[in-house]
């Protein structure tokens, strides 16, 4: 956004983006022009006083970004929602501070219509895991989903079979964002941003073909990730895996499989030699970065507070442990399934299907999609697909087709003639002309 935007000023814009290996950060001041007159740091820095002051004697210094701050910064124009308590919105991605920053820009300069940029803000928001609870970051989802202006965007949304379907949070969360991360996850990045400046539909459209290959070998990399992990995983308070491969790229999103399958946060760290460094997710909200910086064990927890990286000295390790068992609290973790709705199988309309979906149109941290609990529902036959590789599960009823991934034994005692009651979000399956099912993916069941 930023550099499209400029790039309607002047062409004297250089643009540089880390690998996701690298790290946030400056980095290396090598890589910055030494006759750089403006630079504008997006995403990162807020805390970097001491790289931003030996910068700023040669250039002026512009830091967009939502990080919490650390320390304060003097060297630089700092644009940071956490800089003020009064703030309405915390929970502002940096992509939002940035379309602000551009729309105040223009209210001057009066070079672009700003609305133009709001897919791309609908898109971090969800990406970014924003609260979706906050009335400003719905309206920029909502509002942002409408029409998608970026030619890239567009691609990977055609690309992805959702080509004249009605976009929703849905859509976005699960076959576009994890296409884009996919590249900075293979250190790639510069295919992400290669698509999204791409103007040309038809080369977008191959590029989004392309990277939609890459997230399907992404999604193998990650299966096999989690058997090798769970092997070796210690299975404590939190779960922990430490391994000498661990390769930072794939940290984060392992240690997420895990906390949603253990219900209770996990981190995955590469063992360096001295130290254990990698990622933490959290579950059920907890808030791991401040629990990590409280614990003395601890050489740093950066990032965001269920989702971010950590390092521990390996002398210190089972102490970083106990102290973590010994102040969580048992019943912290425990699992259980709150619901929205209880109702019958009979209970069930179109209209009371569609309503709910109305509502899901827009999802995410904070604000999860409605949980339905259904009784009743009479069993007819329990399947498994694709026919080719079957480790899917569907159980029908007369009105719903219960849905389960990723495990062929998932309710293997579920059969014809069962009656169940079951927990888990609806959609609807209109994928095949005159066929129309309600689906719902199940969180859990309980014969009767």
């Amino acid at each position: 956004m930023m550099v499209d935007y400029l790039k309607r000023h002047t062409d004297n814009v250089t643009f540089i983006a880390h690998q996701r290996s690298e790290g946030h950060g400056i980095g290396s001041d090598d890589n910055i022009p030494k006759d750089t007159d403006l630079l504008l740091i997006l995403d990162s820095s807020s805390s970097e006083a001491d790289e931003c002051k030996v910068l700023s004697e040669t250039m002026d210094i512009v830091i967009i970004d939502h990080h919490n701050l650390e320390r304060e910064n003097p060297y630089v124009i700092l644009v940071n929602q956490q800089q003020q308590d009064s703030y309405p919105n915390p929970y502002s991605c940096a992509t939002l501070l940035v379309f602000k920053f551009i729309e105040l820009m223009d209210y001057t300069y009066n070079k672009v219509d700003t609305n133009y940029y709001l897919d791309l803000v609908a898109l971090t928001l969800l990406s970014d895991s924003m609260n979706m609870l906050i009335p400003e970051n719905r309206y920029f989802v909502y509002k942002g989903m409408q029409k998608i202006n970026n030619v890239g965007l567009l691609a990977l949304v055609n690309a992805s079979r959702n080509q004249n379907k009605t976009l929703t949070a849905q859509i976005f969360n699960f076959d576009i964002i994890p296409v884009i991360n996919t590249t900075t996850r293979n250190n790639e990045i510069e295919k992400a941003f290669k698509i999204m400046f791409e103007k040309d539909y038809f080369k977008a459209k191959r590029m989004a073909d392309s990277l939609i290959k890459s997230n399907k070998d992404r999604k193998q990399r990650i299966k096999e990730l989690m058997k090798q992990y769970e092997k070796t995983m210690q299975d404590e308070k939190f779960i922990y895996v430490v391994d000498k491969e661990a390769t930072k790229n794939y940290n984060g999103l392992v240690a997420q499989k895990l906390s949603d399958k253990y219900k209770k946060p996990a981190l995955v760290l590469k063992d360096n030699g001295e130290s254990y460094q990698g990622s933490y997710r959290s579950y059920n909200g907890f808030d791991v970065q401040s629990f990590l910086k409280n614990n003395p064990y601890a050489e740093f927890a950066a990032g965001h507070p269920e989702a971010g990286g950590s390092e521990v000295k390996v002398e210190n390790w089972d102490k970083f442990k106990q102290y973590i068992n010994d102040n969580i609290d048992d019943e912290l973790f425990k699992s259980v399934i709150e619901y929205d709705i209880e109702l019958t199988e009979d209970d069930l309309t179109w209209e009371l299907v569609e309503g709910i979906l109305e509502f899901d149109h827009v999802y995410g941290n904070g604000s999860t999609k409605i949980v339905v609990n259904i009784n009743n529902v009479f069993i007819h036959e329990r399947e498994l697909f694709p026919p080719n590789k079957p480790e899917h599960v569907k159980i029908k009823s007369d009105k719903l087709d219960l849905m389960s991934f990723n495990d062929s034994k998932y309710a293997n005692d579920v059969g014809a003639f069962d009656e169940i009651s079951v927990i888990g979000t609806l959609s609807i399956n209109d994928f095949k002309k005159n066929e129309r099912r309600i689906q719902l993916f199940i969180e859990d069941y309980r014969k009767h």
